[in-house]
């Protein structure tokens, strides 16, 4: 073969190897989708707070025989209000992404799908039955509703640690803050406040709102002066918010 022939033969074997290398990329390309998929979806809290709020979304898919799909099955997700990842795959047949509220409040109608049609964003279902979906149609679609909205206390729980004070003289008072669908809501002034006829025990916070944090939680310290193994006394701590929520107390027993 002449030099000519095979600078032809190399360059045709690199194009084919191109050729062939861009197939590949092609293959890979395509998504491993799940054809006829039963998809059950959820979201938990079905209830989030506008501006950063977040909610596990979670797909479950399975076969048209009932088995989970394979590892690896990618799943599209779309919202109509917040943000939510765009494709998340499978392992041991579920797949899981948070959806993040923006400043909209509203209903957000998430959907799934994988191996079939998108279908059309739908408001139907209403926000106590969002934890659940269409789990059985085989369409490969399912959707879900979010309620976005500036949550609003309505339940404050107050507890005490310990709630007999003997040594240190002392007590942890936590007052956690939640929202009528039971999620805590956070950023709420919190007042704590003591009997005004009290003269031994006092607040950290001198009555200064104090502020709940991602968990719904704000904090105060009870503290005495009453002399120790005295005759045993009840003092009611009380947590109240702004509006919103009836007010929350705790008995702490000194002596």
């Amino acid at each position: 073969m002449g030099a000519r022939s095979r600078r032809f033969a190399m360059v045709a074997l690199g194009a084919l190897g191109a050729a062939g290398v861009a197939a590949m990329i092609a293959c890979e390309a395509v998504p491993l989708t799940a054809i006829g998929a039963s998809i059950f979806l959820q979201a938990n809290p079905g209830f989030v707070p506008a501006n950063g709020g977040r909610a596990l979304v979670t797909a479950l898919l399975t076969e048209p025989a009932g088995t989970l799909v394979p590892d690896g099955t990618e799943v599209f997700f779309f919202t109509t209000l917040g943000s939510i990842e765009e494709r998340v795959k499978t392992v041991d047949g579920i797949a899981r992404t948070f959806f993040v509220s923006d400043s909209r409040s509203g209903t957000a109608t998430v959907t799934a799908f994988s191996g079939g049609t998108a279908p059309a964003p739908s408001p139907t279902a209403s926000p106590a039955s969002s934890a659940l979906a269409d789990s059985a149609t085989g369409t490969g679609n399912a959707s879900i509703s979010i309620v976005i909205g500036s949550a609003l206390p309505a339940t404050i729980v107050v507890t005490a640690s310990p709630q007999r004070i003997t040594s240190p003289r002392q007590s942890a008072i936590i007052a956690n803050v939640f929202d009528e669908f039971g999620n805590p809501v956070q950023n709420v002034p919190v007042i704590f406040s003591l009997d005004a006829t009290l003269l031994e025990e006092t607040l950290d916070s001198g009555g200064a709102p104090q502020f709940t944090n991602s968990s719904g939680q704000a904090f105060d310290t009870l503290r005495t002066k009453a002399p120790v193994g005295g005759v045993q006394k009840e003092v009611t701590v009380q947590a109240s918010v702004p509006a919103g929520a009836t007010p929350g107390s705790v008995v702490v027993f000194v002596n």
